[in-house]
């Protein structure tokens, strides 16, 4: 069993995609978008075993629910750069993710995260993800620093060697809006 959060999106959905294509159709997906968006269109041709909201996963992952999780790939986050309410950022891009994180790390699961390139800020400290420089980097804005939380986080609790962080940069592609349409490849 796989878990795909955020996986209505551009790259959630395209993840599920290529698993499927590898005959892999255990995979719980996750996502709030799909509750107040009309991402279902992304998830129409995909194989999933079960559609789960953020608090449903953090609950079931509690009551020990799943038995054979193999991975999560936690792609869900408030991406918006221009996000200004703190609270919400730590709360969904960080707590979340440290939840995750912790979840897998004590299930000996593996734990695939996506980080963002907003944390290198202007680039003045350069675009290294070398453990000895993940403190100097310096975001610009409160998205970018939530992203910076984890990954200082999980610097600092020894886990870099443990988990696999994606550092994105600004995409944008099949299966995400544009101009109020949906472009979708699956």
């Amino acid at each position: 069993m796989i878990i795909i959060t955020g996986a209505a999106g551009f790259i959630g959905s395209a993840m599920c995609w290529a698993l499927n294509k590898r005959g892999i159709n255990d995979i719980i997906i996750v996502d709030e978008a799909i509750l107040s968006h009309d991402k279902k269109a992304n998830l129409t041709a995909l194989k999933y075993s079960e559609y789960l909201s953020k608090e449903e996963l953090i609950d079931n992952l509690k009551e020990a629910r799943f038995k054979n999780i193999k991975a999560i790939i936690h792609l869900g986050a408030c991406s918006n750069t221009t996000e200004t309410d703190e609270k919400f950022l730590k709360r969904n891009n960080f707590e979340y993710t440290k939840t995750l994180c912790e979840y897998c790390i004590v299930k000996n699961a593996r734990f695939i995260y996506a980080s963002s390139a907003a944390t290198y800020g202007d680039g003045k400290n350069g675009y290294s993800d070398e453990e000895k420089t993940i403190d100097t980097l310096k975001p610009l804005n409160l998205y970018g620093k939530s992203k910076q939380l984890f990954d200082v986080w999980a610097k600092n609790n020894g886990l870099l060697n443990k988990i696999v962080g994606l550092k994105y940069f600004n995409i944008f592609g099949p299966n995400e809006y544009h101009k109020g349409e949906m472009r979708s490849v699956v």
